[in-house]
């Protein structure tokens, strides 16, 4: 990894991780979650958060009679009444929560950062009641933008070739240098939805987001999943 860092633990421990603030991924989060809550009367439902990062902002906007459940590679700033700390690289997540069920499992920029999306997928599901729903986001390798630069002989956004610094990115505003985030895997749009198939999911929902504020980012994705910056999956056990 970085100099000096020499397990994926560690490079995690150095890393920043996780938004300081609600963003507009979350907020998609946080609206389908509502839905299905709306559609469970008054039982009280269990939320997992699948890389909940050190400060686990969803927490605080999950219902007071719902059980919020975090984990990941890094413990939290804040104390969570229910967290297990659990490197998806190493460990089985099934096996970490193991007699547990959830309503709902959110799992918001993760995939792309192990290495048997696979695994993850069945371990959820197998955590998932099987009226439960699965709220994913990962970027989209095929964004407009990195088709172009494609073109051009530019390393795409996302990609990272070197575990210490990002590199073939040319200038430093699209990255050249900057450090990394630890991506292993990325997908296009049509590549997630592949692996939804694949493991027996049935996709409910997409929501195309924008990461960036430029306008016509807006505007692609209102029209075009596949050329968006981000994607949020939403999904239910097949």
């Amino acid at each position: 990894m970085t100099d000096g860092v020499r397990t994926v633990d560690e490079f995690y421990e150095r890393a920043e991780m996780g938004a300081t603030d609600l963003d507009a991924r979350m907020q998609v989060f946080l609206a389908e979650y509502r839905r299905h809550r709306a559609g469970c009367g008054e039982r009280p439902l269990r939320v997992l958060d699948v890389g909940c990062g050190r400060r686990p902002i969803l927490a605080r906007h999950v219902e007071p009679s719902d059980e919020y459940c975090g984990c990941d590679i890094v413990a939290p700033e804040e104390e969570l009444p229910c967290f297990r700390r659990v490197n998806l690289n190493d460990e089985s997540l099934a096996k970490a929560f193991e007699g547990d069920r959830f309503d709902v499992v959110f799992c918001g920029e993760v995939v792309e950062h192990v290495f048997s999306p696979d695994a993850l997928l069945d371990d959820i599901r197998r955590l998932l009641r099987a009226d439960g729903l699965l709220v994913l986001s990962t970027p989209n390798l095929a964004y407009w933008v990195n088709r172009l630069l494609l073109l051009v002989g530019v390393s795409p956004l996302f990609v990272e070739n070197s575990a210490r610094v990002k590199l073939g990115r040319r200038f430093r505003f699209l990255g050249q240098g900057n450090d990394t985030q630890g991506h292993i895997r990325l997908f296009t749009y049509r590549a997630m939805r592949d692996l939804f198939d694949l493991q027996g999911w049935r996709l409910v929902r997409v929501h195309p987001l924008p990461v960036w504020p430029f306008p016509i980012d807006r505007l692609i994705c209102r029209v075009s999943a596949s050329l968006a910056p981000d994607v949020v999956y939403v999904a239910r056990p097949g």
